[in-house]
C-alpha cells in the first residue's frame, strides 16, 4: 500500500506545467469552498430542514449537481477560440455571486425556492468550469501522468469540500438561520481562489494570440450537435457511455433516497446528516484516490470500471439494509463503501473520456460525456424518489428502492465486462 501512495508523488512536469500546477494547487484551496456550498447534499439539509420544502424538491436538489452538466456542449463549443484560463475566471466570479445571493434569500417557502434556483444556477456555471478545466489538464498534463497530477489537486480540493461541509453542520446546528453568515463569509473566501487562478497558463496558448486551444477544431465539429456526432463517429465510446449512463442512473436514484431517509425519516441533525451524506463520502474517497490514480495511469478505462464498479453496487446494498432496518450505522457502513467508490469514480470520470478522445477534441468528448450525466441527472432522482415513496396511488418500494440500485449497479459493471474483453481480443 506505501507504494501505492508514493504514486501520488508529483511527476516530472515541464517547468511552464509545474508553474501553473502550484498555481491550481494554490487555488484549490479556495475555489472547492464554492463547490461544497453548492452540493447536493449540503443544499439539501438545509432546504429539508430550515425550509420544510416538498420531497420532489428534494429530488430536485439531487438532481441539480447532475443537471447542471447539460450545459456542457454548449460550454465546450462556447470556449473553443477563446483563451481557457479568463474564461475559467470569469465563471469562478459569477460562482461567487451565486455563493452571496444564498445569504439574501426571504424565509418561507419562496426563500426555500430561490436556494434551489440559486443551486441549479451554480451547477450550470460549474458544469462548464469541469469541461473548461479538463482541457487544460489534457493540454498541460501528458497521459501517463494525468491521473496522478490531478488525483493531487483533487485531494486537496476534497479536503476543503470536507472542512467546509462539516464546519457548516457544526454551525447549523448551534443556529440554523446562520447559513446566511456562511455564505456571506464564503464567498469572501474564495476570492483568493480566483486570483491564484488567473496565473495558470496553458501550454500553447500564449504563442496563438487571441485564438485560444481548440479553434483549430475540424469542421466536422462545427455546431451545437457536434458532440452528438460523437455517437455514431465513435461506437466504441458511444457503448462506454451507455454503460456509464446505466451505472450513473442507478447512483444518482440513490441520493435523493439517503437524504429523504437520514434527514427526515431518521430526523438525524444537520451535522449527522450533512457528515453522512457529504462529509463521510468525501473523506474516504480522499483516501483511496492515492490507491486509484496509479492504476487508472496504467489501464485502459473500460478495465478499470469492469473492476472498480462493483463497489458502487455494494455500496447500494449496503445502505439498502440501513433505510430498510432504520438503522443510521448500515447506512454509515453503506456510505463509506461509497467513499472507497468515489475515490476512483471521481477519477475515472474526469479522465476516462481520454482514452477514446484525440487531445484536440477532448473537451467536445468531455462535453458529450457530461451532458449525458446531466441528462440522466435530470431523471434518476426523481425516478428514485418515486421507486421510493410511490407515485398516483401506488406506495412505493420503501428501502428495497435501493436493492433495484444495486443490481442496476450490477448490470452496468457487466456490460464495461464484456466492452473491455472486446477491446482486448481486437488489441490482441
Amino acid at each position: 500500500m506505501a507504494n501505492r501512495f508514493q504514486r501520488l508523488r508529483l511527476p516530472q512536469l515541464s517547468d511552464g506545467a509545474a508553474r501553473s500546477y502550484r498555481q491550481e494547487r494554490l487555488a484549490q484551496f479556495f475555489l472547492p469552498i464554492s463547490i461544497s456550498l453548492m452540493e447536493g447534499g449540503f443544499v439539501g439539509v438545509i432546504a429539508d430542514k430550515t425550509f420544510h420544502v416538498h420531497p420532489a424538491a428534494l429530488a430536485l436538489i439531487s438532481a441539480a449537481p447532475m443537471f447542471g452538466n447539460l450545459s456542457s456542449v454548449l460550454w465546450a463549443r462556447f470556449a473553443e477560440g477563446r483563451r481557457k484560463v479568463p474564461l475559467l475566471v470569469g465563471m469562478n466570479l459569477l460562482l461567487v455571486a451565486l455563493v452571496a445571493s444564498v445569504a439574501w434569500v426571504p424565509a418561507g417557502a419562496l426563500g426555500g425556492w430561490l436556494l434551489i434556483a440559486a443551486l441549479v444556477a451554480s451547477r450550470l456555471v460549474i458544469g462548464g468550469v469541469v469541461t473548461v478545466r479538463s482541457v487544460i489538464w489534457t493540454v498541460n498534463y501528458p497521459a501517463d501522468v494525468r491521473a496522478r497530477v490531478t488525483s493531487r489537486l483533487t485531494v486537496i480540493s476534497s479536503l476543503v469540500l470536507i472542512f467546509t461541509a462539516l464546519a457548516g453542520g457544526l454551525i447549523l446546528d448551534r443556529d440554523p438561520n446562520a447559513f446566511r453568515l456562511i455564505y456571506a463569509g464564503a464567498a469572501g473566501l474564495i476570492l483568493p481562489g480566483v486570483l491564484a487562478f488567473s496565473r495558470v497558463k496553458l501550454a500553447g496558448e500564449e504563442n496563438r494570440g487571441s485564438v485560444a486551444i481548440g479553434a483549430e477544431s475540424r469542421a466536422e465539429d462545427a455546431g451545437p450537435l457536434a458532440a452528438l456526432r460523437i455517437l455514431r463517429t465513435d461506437p466504441t465510446f458511444a457503448r462506454y457511455l451507455a454503460w456509464q449512463f446505466l451505472l450513473g442512473v442507478s447512483n444518482m436514484m440513490t441520493e435523493p433516497i439517503v437524504l429523504y431517509v437520514v434527514s427526515r425519516q431518521l430526523a438525524a441533525s444537520y451535522t449527522v446528516s450533512i457528515g453522512l451524506l457529504t462529509v463521510v463520502p468525501m473523506a474516504l474517497a480522499i483516501v483511496t484516490i492515492p490507491l486509484w490514480a496509479g492504476y487508472i495511469d496504467r489501464v485502459h478505462i473500460t478495465e478499470f470500471r469492469s473492476r472498480h464498479s462493483w463497489l458502487w453496487a455494494i455500496s447500494q446494498a449496503l445502505t439498502a439494509v440501513g433505510a430498510i432496518t432504520g438503522s443510521l450505522v448500515w447506512i454509515g457502513v453503506g456510505r463509506s463503501m461509497l467513499g472507497v467508490a468515489r475515490g476512483g469514480g471521481i477519477l475515472a470520470w474526469q479522465l476516462g473520456h481520454n482514452d477514446f478522445a484525440h487531445p484536440e477534441r477532448a473537451g467536445l468528448y468531455m462535453g458529450l460525456h457530461a451532458t449525458l450525466t446531466g441528462l440522466r441527472g435530470a431523471i434518476a432522482p426523481f425516478l428514485g424518489m418515486g421507486l421510493f415513496l410511490g407515485v398516483a396511488g401506488w406506495e412505493g418500494m420503501g428501502g428495497f428502492a435501493l436493492v433495484a440500485c444495486a443490481l442496476t449497479s450490477g448490470a452496468a459493471t457487466l456490460g464495461f465486462r464484456s466492452l473491455h474483453r472486446e477491446l482486448s481480443r481486437r488489441a490482441g
